[in-house]
């Protein structure tokens, strides 16, 4: 990106030219702390629940967040986009680079009139399938055979590195369409399969001996009981990407909403989709009703939640679901919301940007106005990558361990596998 251009602070406290002295009076009054928060969000590279289509492989989720509301105070504005363009919309796709950067300086001014905060999610879907198959087959609560902190801790990013290095599209397909079968019960002979075949690579790949044993366990239990494990779904469009993406998304507004002092949106639109729009309410609900679970529980249900390794570093509101939006989501045609057309736009900008494509200077100056304040997320195997390197960041060296730690940690290692004799699993030779 190009330099930030003027610092956003210099509209604090003043009102954009377009309102008068008395609609910003009441806007302050109202929203002592930031303004009410707007809500637009837009996704892209939607396949639905084919997670193999080599043209997009990559679902993303854009989140405009607004302490005013474009849809009615950027009217004229939008109106000369349109003038000047000549079209009835702002589709990014449809203007590509030409027409966008025709439009830049109108959508500079806007950004910073609105002092926009926009927010980036993306989903790597293949990537999304590995992650699936691991929860299906690694879930230390359903296999007694997976040591427990290989699954409830950051060692599972390594894991589902390390998985990755014996699967191929084959494999993932097969383990995706059975986690999402409806008709599960009748597929266990394809469930044996798969892990018999993972199981041989494990054995026959180049990784460490550890991992092969910790490998070799778990696909050994599900050969054996492949029903307990997590495969199978009632509802297909709630495991779709789109769903699971959508709560970064609402993550996201908690944050907004948290940051800005208010306790829930005026708005909330997203585009209309109508294959996983009921999904992503569905998603909505569900994590509005954990938040709720979690206020309601008592100090010390709270204490042993925030003290779950898996939600290290996370922040307390963040493991708490605190700030999730109440307000019912609107889904709308972007023809309907200026809001929803400048969401399309930031978003089309910034796939561009990760993918390396061309922009213009005057987009990338526009993009530079909200990089500041960006927040990106995903699920991809470099993100997975980061968020085990922070973690090991932290972690002392192995010199500086004393000889009790030491001691601790080859407990856990012979208390496991003294388990997974109990089991009386038949084990391949890994060696």
């Amino acid at each position: 990106m190009l330099p930030l251009g003027e610092p956003n602070s210099r509209y604090v406290g003043k009102p954009p030219a377009y309102l008068t002295s008395l609609q910003w009076r009441l806007i302050e009054q109202d929203t002592p702390q930031g303004g009410w928060m707007f809500f637009f969000v837009d996704e892209s590279g939607n396949t639905g629940n084919n997670l193999f289509d080599p043209e997009q492989p990559i679902l993303s989720y854009g989140l405009l967040s607004s302490a005013l509301n474009p849809d009615e105070l950027a009217k004229a504005a939008h109106a000369s986009m349109l003038r000047r363009l000549g079209v009835d919309c702002l589709h990014a796709n449809r203007l590509g680079v030409r027409g966008l950067t025709t439009i830049a300086p109108v959508l500079v001014r806007l950004q910073r009139r609105f002092r926009f905060r926009f927010d980036y999610y993306y989903i790597h879907k293949p990537v999304y399938a590995l992650v699936t198959l691991f929860d299906a087959v690694f879930d230390a609560g359903i296999n007694p055979a997976v040591k427990w902190d290989m699954y409830w801790t950051a060692l599972r990013f390594p894991a589902i590195h390390k998985l990755a290095w014996i699967c191929d599209e084959s494999t993932l397909k097969a383990s995706w369409g059975l986690f999402i079968a409806k008709d599960i019960g009748k597929r266990s002979g394809e469930i044996v399969a798969l892990l018999r075949e993972l199981r041989q690579r494990a054995a026959a790949s180049e990784l460490d001996m550890r991992t092969k044993e910790l490998f070799d366990a778990a696909f050994a239990y599900g050969i054996e009981n492949p029903q307990e494990l997590d495969f199978g779904v009632t509802d297909q469009r709630v495991a779709s990407p789109n769903a699971v993406g959508f709560q970064f998304v609402l993550s996201a507004m908690a944050r907004r909403l948290r940051a800005s002092g208010k306790k829930d949106a005026l708005s909330i639109k997203v585009d209309r989709q109508f294959q996983f729009n009921e999904a992503q309410a569905e998603a909505h609900y569900i994590q509005r009703r954990i938040g709720e679970g979690f206020a309601a529980m008592t100090g010390e249900e709270r204490r042993i939640h925030l003290a779950h390794p898996l939600f290290d570093g996370m922040d307390t509101e963040e493991k708490l679901r605190q700030g999730i939006p109440k307000r019912k989501i609107e889904f709308a045609a972007s023809e309907d919301s200026i809001g929803l057309q400048l969401v399309d736009t930031y978003l089309w900008i910034m796939r561009r940007a990760v993918s390396g494509a061309e922009l213009s200077d005057e987009l990338q100056y526009l993009g530079s106005l909200f990089e500041k304040n960006i927040c990106v997320d995903g699920i991809s195997l470099e993100r997975m990558e980061a968020r085990w390197k922070a973690f090991e960041r932290r972690l002392p060296a192995f010199e500086d361990l004393t000889e009790e730690q030491i001691e601790l940690v080859q407990q856990s290692i012979d208390d496991h596998r003294e388990r997974v004799r109990d089991l009386g699993l038949q084990r391949l030779d890994t060696n």
